[in-house]
């Protein structure tokens, strides 16, 4: 992902010496100095260098499609970040879950992870920054450009503040070349040509207009001067400006992606290889050019060259566009069925909010694979029994460890280490996040707001309020206040 990579425009500390050699292209080399210096830290691999190290390497190799050696490292950072200030392993954990999730296409879970760090007072600025972008990236695989567009606009917001600050100019760098990578990726996806990608004229993605080839070919060449010494970005950027060429029907533009692409494989860039590959057969296809989107396409045939097999509908796509340039009609048909249907189910599974009946109790499959996965196996147990009871206001932390068999003082240890959160701060998160899906929820409400709550195990007015507004930055009220409700209804 080539997002793994321009991330790296965010770290601090020790990470950002390496910083040069990322943006240079060479994130092997970079990887391998990051985890030599995790070795050189030996048995005192605590404090923010050896999170920012940790991350790194982490990031570095799923850009290299190696997401087992990432998923070590992120855990590596998690336990690094046990010193740090208080907050700071809730909100790793949650940042590296979000990497982890959008490289393997799950972006519900994604979503979530990236909003909890954007919102979560111990996050800093760069942090923010960064899970917005990767929020607005998500927003973007899913077809939702306005949304993408907000958290983009929301991270800019909050860095307009720190002009002048040390990597203030590194972060708007990041969001700049961001926001036009996703200028073009839509305008790319919604070609006439490409008129039957459907899934980008769904009703549940945003419909929004066709941008100005033009207008983006100046954004692209200002990002350009920008970046200038970066080879990485302005390799990116130049494979940009072709698309954007070939969309306006210079089919000449694509002449030189196979020398992009080889430059990806010299530099070990697995993952963003496959996507510059993906999105250029696109644009071959836009253009009708069936020799070269072939060529593009040929290297997926081979065993796990798709990367994460999750929705991989847009291979499908490609491949059914090319059946039919090429007049292979009952082979087009099959292609574009699977592609009809996995865009279907990605949509279903990765956009519908929860109802009530999947949030039963309190649990959901992204709450799963997100907080589970990083607690021990045994008391992966005690959280699901936690969820399970949340709408109990006798819930204690002594029933929640004998349910599993170990002492009280073991599960506060184990969850502060691996969720950064004593179990009663979990509980109250998730209770306040259902309490706030009911009140938006016109079926899930109570006649009022401290019924509402009851039914998650919250029965003191002032416990609520404090807790709702530390998490969402507002009280119940104004949650009512954002859609049409009884005047009744409230608190």
């Amino acid at each position: 992902m080539f997002f793994c990579l321009l991330t790296t425009l965010t770290r601090t500390a020790a990470a950002a010496d390496l910083l040069p050699l990322v943006l240079d292209g060479r994130a092997k080399i970079a990887s391998s100095l990051a985890l030599q210096a995790l070795d050189a830290l030996g048995s005192t691999r605590h404090g923010d260098a050896a999170v920012e190290l940790a991350i790194l390497a982490a990031d570095l190799m799923l850009a290299q499609d190696c997401p087992e050696d990432a998923e070590d490292l992120y855990r590596q950072a998690l336990v690094s970040a046990a010193t740090s200030p208080r907050g700071q392993v809730r909100v790793v954990s949650c940042r590296n879950t979000g990497f982890l999730s959008l490289y393997q296409r799950r972006y519900s879970a994604a979503a979530n992870a990236f909003q909890r760090v954007a919102e979560d007072d111990a996050a800093t600025l760069a942090q923010q920054v960064e899970a917005l972008a990767g929020l607005a990236l998500t927003h973007h695989a899913l077809g939702r450009g306005d949304m993408a567009t907000q958290a983009l606009d929301d991270a800019a917001a909050r860095l307009a503040p720190a002009v002048g600050t040390a990597g203030s100019d590194r972060l708007r760098l990041c969001l700049r070349v961001l926001r036009a990578e996703l200028a073009v990726q839509y305008t790319l996806r919604i070609h006439p040509a490409l008129a039957d990608h459907i899934f980008w004229r769904s009703d549940s993605v945003y419909a929004g207009p066709r941008r100005d080839e033009a207008e983006l070919l100046g954004e692209l060449q200002a990002c350009l001067d920008a970046a200038t010494g970066h080879t990485l970005l302005a390799q990116r950027l130049s494979h940009l400006v072709s698309l954007v060429r070939a969309g306006m029907g210079q089919a000449k533009a694509l002449s030189l992606v196979h020398e992009h692409l080889a430059w990806l494989r010299r530099m070990h860039l697995s993952a963003p290889e496959r996507e510059a590959r993906l999105e250029s057969a696109l644009a071959a296809l836009a253009v009708q050019n069936a020799e070269l989107a072939r060529s593009l396409l040929e290297p997926f045939a081979a065993r796990g060259a798709e990367g994460p097999q999750r929705w991989s509908f847009e291979l499908s796509y490609c491949r059914a566009k090319l059946c039919e340039l090429t007049g292979h009609n009952e082979e087009c048909l099959r292609h574009y069925q699977r592609y009809a249907l996995e865009s279907a189910m990605c949509l279903r599974s990765e956009t519908q909010p929860a109802s009530p009946a999947a949030t039963a109790k309190g649990r959901t499959a992204e709450t799963r694979d997100e907080a589970e996965l990083a607690l021990p196996a045994k008391y992966r147990r005690a959280y699901r029994y936690l969820l399970s009871q949340m709408d109990r206001a006798d819930l204690s932390v002594r029933e929640i460890a004998e349910h599993i068999g170990v002492t009280e003082r073991a599960v506060q240890s184990a969850f502060r280490t691996h969720l950064g959160m004593t179990p009663v701060e979990v509980l109250r998160r998730h209770r306040v996040e259902r309490i706030r899906n009911d009140l938006l929820n016109a079926d899930g409400c109570g006649p009022t707001v401290i019924e509402t709550a009851a039914r998650w195990g919250i029965r003191n007015r002032s416990t609520l309020v404090s807790s709702y507004r530390k998490h969402f930055r507002e009280t119940p009220a104004d949650t009512l206040a954002r859609r049409e409700v009884p005047p009744a209804l409230h608190a």
